[in-house]
C-alpha cells in the first residue's frame, strides 16, 4: 500500500473501513484498502458494498480538490452507477477516479477499481452536487 496523504478530511466510515487516500490532486484521486475479514460478506467473499463505498469516496474526493483546505467545497452524491466486473484476486483494492466535467453546481466523475494483481473489479460513473460545508458538531447525524 502506498503512503497515505495527510488531509483534514479524516474520520467516519472511510477510517472504519481502512480506506487510505494515497494520491489526490486537481481532478484526480486514488484510494487503497488492504482487504481483511471486516470486508467480507456472509459467503466469505468481498462485500459489494465495500466496492460501492470506496467508489463513492474516491469520486467524491476527485471533484473537490483544493490546495487551500479552507476553500474546499462540500459535496453530496446525486447518482452512482457501478458495474461489478470481476471478483478481486488480490488482497489490496485500488480505486482511481477522474473528474470528467465540473460546473457551478454539479460535477461528473468516473472510477475504476483494480486489485494488486491487475484484475479489473469494477467501473463507475458518478454525479455530485457541490454544497456549502457544514460546521462539525458533536452529532454524527443531523
Amino acid at each position: 500500500m502506498a503512503k497515505p496523504i495527510p488531509t483534514n478530511m479524516t474520520g467516519g466510515l472511510n477510517d472504519l473501513l481502512g480506506f487510505q487516500l494515497v494520491e489526490w490532486h486537481s481532478g484526480y484521486a486514488v484510494l487503497e484498502v488492504e482487504l481483511d475479514d471486516r470486508h467480507k460478506n456472509r459467503q466469505g467473499g468481498l462485500h459489494g458494498g465495500i466496492i460501492a463505498t470506496m467508489i463513492d469516496a474516491v469520486t467524491g474526493y476527485c471533484g473537490i480538490y483544493e490546495p487551500d483546505p479552507s476553500r474546499r467545497r462540500g459535496n453530496v452524491t446525486v447518482s452512482l452507477n457501478i458495474n461489478f466486473i470481476n471478483r478481486p484476486k488480490g488482497s489490496l483494492l485500488r480505486a482511481t477516479a477522474e473528474l470528467i466535467r465540473a460546473g457551478r453546481r454539479l460535477y461528473f466523475a468516473s472510477a475504476r477499481v483494480t486489485d494488486d494483481q491487475g484484475t479489473l473489479v469494477a467501473t463507475a460513473e458518478a454525479v455530485y452536487a457541490y454544497v456549502e460545508k457544514q460546521p462539525k458538531t458533536g452529532s454524527a447525524v443531523s
